[in-house]
């Protein structure tokens, strides 16, 4: 164990997640595929942190529906689509 004083780092956050987010609010009520996993446990796991707005590029929560589904190759797919207000341009 060691102690080492420096500055805090800054917090990061996933860019990944929030150009998902913009591209599926620019398309309301479209679902699009928008990950894959190795199990459905980690699919449904990602889906249900979406709709609960987790994940804070899904914000605010209930805003984005989220499911996941088995494929026949034995991954899981994560779908998701905006189902919040529609942003005015």
């Amino acid at each position: 164990m060691h102690v080492r004083f420096d500055t805090l780092p800054a917090p990061h956050r996933s860019q990944e997640s929030y150009d998902t987010a913009q591209a599926l609010r620019e398309r309301p009520g479209a679902w699009a595929h928008i990950d894959t996993h190795d199990t459905l446990n980690r699919a449904s796991n990602q889906s249900h942190r979406i709709r609960a707005g987790k994940i804070a590029a899904f914000r605010p929560a209930g805003t984005f529906e989220a499911k996941a589904h088995s494929t026949r190759e034995g991954t899981a797919e994560v779908w998701a689509r905006y189902t919040g207000p529609v942003e005015e341009a």
